[in-house]
C-alpha cells in the first residue's frame, strides 16, 4: 500500500501535505460551502438522512501543486478572484514561477483562475494542457465566451492532448467523461509511488462514496460521470493509489477501498 504522512499547514486555507516517498503535494483551498441535496439525482429520503445528517451538502474547491523529480505542475487553478495564486505564493510559488498547468475540465472553478483581475494570463510563463475533446465542447460546441476570452490570454501556450496520452512525462490522461464530455484524470508517476488527480469524479464525497450511483445536477452526461466514478474509484482502490480530489474535504486526498456497493476511505 502507499503510505503517505498529511502534514497540515496552518495557515488560512492552505494545507499542504507529503508522500513518504517521492511525490510532494501542496493542497490549496480555493473556498468552502453549503449547498442543498436538491442538487443530487437519485439519492433517496432515506440516503440523504443517513449520509447527510444535518441536511446539507458541504461543498469545497480545490487545486493541488505537485512536485516530483524535475516537475512542477499545477492541477487547476479553482475560480476567478486569483486564489489560488495567493494560496501558492504562502508556499513560496509565485505566479510567475508556474510553468505547467494541468486542467481536469473547463468549469469556472477550474480554469477561472487562469487570468486576473484584468482579464490577463495570471500565470505568465505557464503552458497549459487540456483534453481535445473538452476544449472542442465549450469552444466550438457550446461555445463559452469565459473560456474562449481566458484560452486566448495563453494563446500558443495552450495545448490539447487526447484520453491516454502522456500528457507530460510521468503524466498520463486517464478518461473520466461524464461530468464533462472531456474531463480527464490524471495519472502521476514517478519512481515507486503513484497519485491519481481525479479533478470532479464526485462532488459529495459523504454520499458518493457510499452510494456511487448519485450523481448531480451539473453533471452534463450522469449516466456517464456514474460510470467514470465507478472506473476511477475501483482501480484506485484496486491498485491501492492514493487519489486527489478538487471537492475532497481539505486537504482533498484519500486512500479509498471497496464497501459493500460502494466504497469508504482509509
Amino acid at each position: 500500500m502507499t503510505k503517505f504522512f498529511i502534514a497540515m499547514l496552518a495557515v488560512l486555507l492552505v494545507s499542504s501535505c507529503s508522500f513518504a516517498g517521492s511525490i510532494e503535494i501542496i493542497s490549496l483551498l480555493d473556498r468552502t460551502g453549503e449547498n442543498e441535496p436538491s442538487l443530487l439525482i437519485g439519492a433517496s429520503d432515506e440516503q440523504i438522512s443517513k449520509y447527510l445528517p444535518d441536511g446539507k451538502l458541504h461543498s469545497q474547491i480545490l487545486a493541488f501543486y505537485v512536485k516530483f523529480g524535475n516537475s512542477a505542475i499545477l492541477f487547476d487553478a479553482g475560480l476567478h478572484d486569483g486564489h489560488i495564486a495567493k494560496e501558492l505564493a504562502k508556499n513560496g510559488v509565485r505566479p510567475e514561477d508556474v510553468k505547467v498547468i494541468l486542467i481536469t475540465h473547463l468549469h469556472p472553478d477550474h480554469f477561472g483562475g487562469l487570468i486576473d483581475d484584468e482579464g490577463k494570463a495570471e500565470f505568465p510563463n505557464a503552458e497549459v494542457y487540456i483534453s481535445k475533446p473538452e476544449c472542442d465542447y465549450w469552444v466550438n460546441d457550446v461555445q463559452n465566451e469565459a473560456v474562449i476570452e481566458t484560452l486566448k490570454q495563453y494563446d500558443k501556450h495552450i495545448h490539447l492532448f487526447n484520453f491516454g496520452d502522456v500528457v507530460i512525462e510521468g503524466v498520463r490522461a486517464i478518461e473520466t467523461s461524464g461530468h464533462t464530455p472531456g474531463h480527464v484524470s490524471y495519472l502521476v508517476e514517478h519512481e515507486n509511488e503513484k497519485l491519481l488527480v481525479v479533478g470532479d469524479i464526485m462532488h459529495f464525497p459523504e454520499i458518493q462514496m457510499p452510494v456511487p450511483d448519485v450523481a448531480v445536477r451539473y453533471d452534463v452526461d450522469p449516466a456517464k460521470a456514474i460510470q467514470s466514478r465507478k472506473f476511477i474509484l475501483d482501480y484506485a482502490s484496486w491498485k491501492n493509489i492514493p487519489i486527489a480530489g478538487m471537492h475532497i474535504t481539505p486537504p482533498g486526498i484519500m486512500n479509498v477501498k471497496k464497501s459493500g456497493d460502494g466504497y469508504e476511505k482509509f
